[in-house]
């Protein structure tokens, strides 16, 4: 399939990409099964989405951990781009948003490590 330059970076990504909020965000879908999702992440890895979108708001990290888990268990982390988004935090059971920057740098190392990746 032909790839595509995202945006003004030299990335080259199917032009077909994987939102993934369905996948572990039981806050935003509460009757998910983890194992369709996990099947979902790797079915469209195995027909060419090189481009899997996430956010901390997806299950509260569910989702970028099940991601995480799948990119460790097939490899070839060097040939996916991932996009996520922080900001969001849970206060007493509420989510607030947090755009400062100590908050944001939190956010990303913390996606990191659930993403199981060292980079973005």
């Amino acid at each position: 399939m032909k790839k595509v330059t995202l945006g003004r970076t030299n990335l080259q990504v199917n032009p077909i990409g994987l939102g993934t909020n369905a996948v572990g965000g039981h806050n935003l879908f509460p009757n998910l099964s983890e194992d369709a999702g996990r099947e979902l992440v790797e079915t469209a890895l195995d027909q060419g989405v090189n481009f899997l979108d996430s956010a901390f708001i997806y299950g509260l990290g569910r989702s970028e951990e099940l991601i995480g888990e799948i990119i460790a268990k097939r490899g070839g982390r060097e040939n996916l781009v991932l996009a996520t988004k922080g900001a969001h935090k849970e206060v007493n059971g509420q989510i607030e948003l947090d755009n400062s920057r100590d908050f944001l740098r939190e956010q990303v190392e913390n996606s990191l490590k659930r993403l199981q990746t060292d980079y973005i």
